[in-house]
């Protein structure tokens, strides 16, 4: 008895530490979102139609985990991202491949469309809230 209950403590713990280790900050996000572009504004000149697909596809893969804590995010870290989105979105335009930088620009621009709508709700909310 005294090793189930051993056990189960032992599971429960490693529950614990799983749903800690693997919770998604609104920090997180900015985060993820910063070390993209910084490494897309760095390496952009070398980049290939396929490295522009890997950024794009990487970009569409963190604002899906950054859903889940946009209401959580603070007007700064918004601003933030909003730049990230900014600098993403020019340095693609740089780009010579039409077909990528417009399929880039609409992951960006459905991106941003998203991030607008959740702010726009976050609005309302508080309105109501008043």
């Amino acid at each position: 008895m005294k090793k189930l209950t051993q056990l189960a403590i032992a599971i429960g713990f490693t529950g614990m530490c799983l749903s800690a280790c693997s919770s998604y900050s609104t920090q997180d996000y900015v985060n993820d979102m910063k070390n993209l572009t910084e490494e897309t504004l760095q390496n952009a000149s070398t980049y290939t139609e396929e490295d522009w697909k890997r950024v794009g596809e990487e970009y569409r893969e963190i604002n899906q985990k950054g859903k889940k804590v946009l209401k959580e995010m603070t007007e700064d870290q918004k601003k933030e991202l909003e730049k990230f989105a900014e600098e993403m979105g020019d340095k693609a335009a740089e780009f010579n491949h039409d077909e990528l930088k417009e399929q880039f620009n609409d992951l960006m621009e459905q991106a941003d469309d998203f991030i607008n709508d959740i702010k726009e709700q976050i609005q309302n909310l508080e309105e109501e809230n008043l």
